[in-house]
């Protein structure tokens, strides 16, 4: 996405090479076409590659199923909730959104990490859950550091990303932010994003951490479950094309695993083909 920051001040011409030759060696990326730096979202080869290996670790094959009450069970003794992300798909939001609501009925004490904010944005977030400014200004002084801002409407599902704050603030549950902002070329994003997390995990010891991110960070190349090392639940939200071909079999209501211990919500699976 882009985004316009203040001009900064130029580096010392003698620090210019070094700084370069360490940008071409890093691979550039974005959660898809959805890029905050203000160049291109990056060599398409590199993005590809990074989709490819977490398609390869999510699996070819179904192992398992659970049902949303077992799932609520076993987040008792998690530290992790992972909601991997599909930024324009509103049927898996809605679920998701369920999912928090039902968690929060059960006395679940949660905080909330979004790919949506960068750091840059938490001074405005915070000012709005202390209640010192308004959903409206919040919008709009994040539309300001970056017009494409996933608060509002068009390339994303603005209206979800606003309602999690919502849902949040309502619930009194802290919220950070995943990643520096501008954005890091993307070899270098899973880690500082693991790091959030684990902070996160370490200031809220009696929260359960759920992180809502771009799903292909949480496999493969990404890995962000393995780099946290963090006991969780991880929920896809799209499993790849070779493993829709083996469509599972199992109740309404369930959720289902793939080979790579990535579940997915059963009745959000496209049919068969």
């Amino acid at each position: 996405m882009p985004r316009h920051d203040a001009p900064r001040q130029p580096k010392p011409r003698s620090l210019l090479p070094a700084v370069l030759t360490v940008l071409a060696m890093l691979p550039i990326g974005s959660c898809g076409e959805l890029a905050w730096s203000g160049g291109p979202a990056g060599p398409a080869d590199d993005l590809a590659r990074y989709r490819a290996t977490f398609a390869a670790a999510v699996g070819t094959k179904w192992t398992g199923s659970m049902s949303t009450i077992e799932l609520h069970r076993r987040l008792q003794q998690a530290r992790v909730l992972w909601l991997g992300d599909d930024h324009r798909d509103s049927a898996l939001h809605a679920r998701q959104r369920r999912l928090l609501r039902e968690l929060r009925a059960g006395d679940v004490r949660m905080v909330l990490g979004l790919e949506a904010l960068g750091t840059d944005d938490m001074p405005f977030v915070d000012d709005w859950l202390a209640g010192r400014s308004s959903l409206q200004t919040l919008q709009r002084r994040m539309r300001h550091r970056w017009p494409a801002s996933w608060l509002e409407d068009g390339d994303v599902d603005g209206e979800h990303f606003r309602t999690l704050l919502l849902d949040s603030k309502s619930a009194g549950e802290p919220v950070f932010a995943l990643e520096p902002t501008p954005r890091l070329p993307l070899a270098a994003r899973d880690a500082v994003i693991a790091r959030a997390v684990q902070q996160a995990s370490a200031n809220h010891r009696d929260r359960l951490v759920v992180v809502v991110v771009g799903q292909t960070h949480l496999l493969g190349d990404g890995n962000l479950i393995g780099r946290t090392e963090l006991p969780g639940i991880a929920i896809g939200a799209l499993p790849p094309p070779a493993i829709l071909d083996q469509p599972p079999t199992t109740r309404p209501g369930h959720l289902v695993r793939s080979g790579g211990d990535l579940w997915f919500f059963a009745d959000l699976l496209p049919l068969p083909r």
